[in-house]
């Protein structure tokens, strides 16, 4: 059982960040911190009668950085939402992690992404060559599984939420009454049985323009309004996006995130 939820949102912006390199847009040029986006990453610390279980959603070319900014101090698995450069290309960066502890960390895919990142990663996860970081062990998971802490008996029930990025088939990913979903344009009907009474939902919405493969701003709201969380903090958000116009429209309990947001949810199982 989960007595408390937290997670910190470690990256919201899309796949190039915001700024955008070489880029003199007003997003780009912004003062305000909240308008600089390194890429999509999620911490998700559940505290558990038996001691917390640190679960770490997508590894993109931010994490280290991500890690050192937000004190990632431990990771007992990762989950990631499917195979693109921008939540998978960090793995490496798992390496300091095995330093203290040595017990494997495993890293949970759908099968089409596992299959993706036994090419992408082989010297990780087929021929076992890169010294430090052998100890990854991809799992493959298509209904609800059990992450167990690699220091004490803590357990948590993760459940994968099967969505669409444009063709893509991805995962969401839910913990207690917490729920993630990035680069998604499409909530089938029956995932959105499984994010009934959440807390909190974290939501793809890259901007107000149509996009193939993407929620829009307005898309996400009508999909949050469906779900119906407590509160819902929209990521993966473009250069087109200024936070301050953009929250201020938003309606009631929704929100646009930010790097670094940490946000809270109850207890669940």
């Amino acid at each position: 059982m989960i007595r408390s939820l937290r997670a910190t949102l470690l990256g919201t912006g899309t796949s190039t960040g915001v700024p955008v390199v070489g880029c003199r847009c007003r997003v780009c040029t912004s003062a305000d911190p909240r308008d600089r986006r390194l890429r999509c990453a999620a911490y998700v610390v559940a505290e558990t009668d038996a001691g917390p279980v640190h679960l770490v959603i997508d590894t993109g070319p931010d994490f280290r950085q991500q890690a050192l900014r937000y004190g990632v101090a431990a990771v007992d698995a990762v989950l990631v939402t499917h195979h693109h450069f921008d939540h998978v290309v960090g793995l490496d960066d798992l390496r300091p992690f095995f330093f203290g502890n040595h017990r494997a960390i495993p890293v949970y895919a759908s099968p089409t992404t596992a299959a993706v990142l036994r090419r992408m990663f082989g010297y990780i996860f087929c021929d076992g060559t890169y010294p430090g970081i052998s100890n990854l062990d991809l799992e493959e998971v298509a209904a609800p599984f059990e992450v167990a802490s690699r220091a004490h008996g803590g357990r948590v029930t993760v459940t994968p939420i099967p969505a669409l990025h444009g063709g893509l088939p991805v995962y969401g990913y839910r913990v207690g009454r917490f729920a993630y979903l990035t680069d998604v344009n499409a909530v089938p009907e029956e995932s959105l049985a499984l994010l009934e009474g959440l807390d909190v939902l974290v939501l793809d919405a890259l901007r107000r323009e149509p996009h193939p493969t993407h929620f829009t701003i307005g898309e996400a709201v009508e999909v949050a309004r469906r779900i119906g969380a407590r509160e819902t903090h929209l990521v993966h958000m473009t250069h087109s996006v200024l936070h301050a116009e953009t929250e201020a429209r938003l309606p009631e309990g929704v929100h646009l995130a930010y790097d670094g947001l940490v946000v809270e949810a109850g207890n669940g199982k």
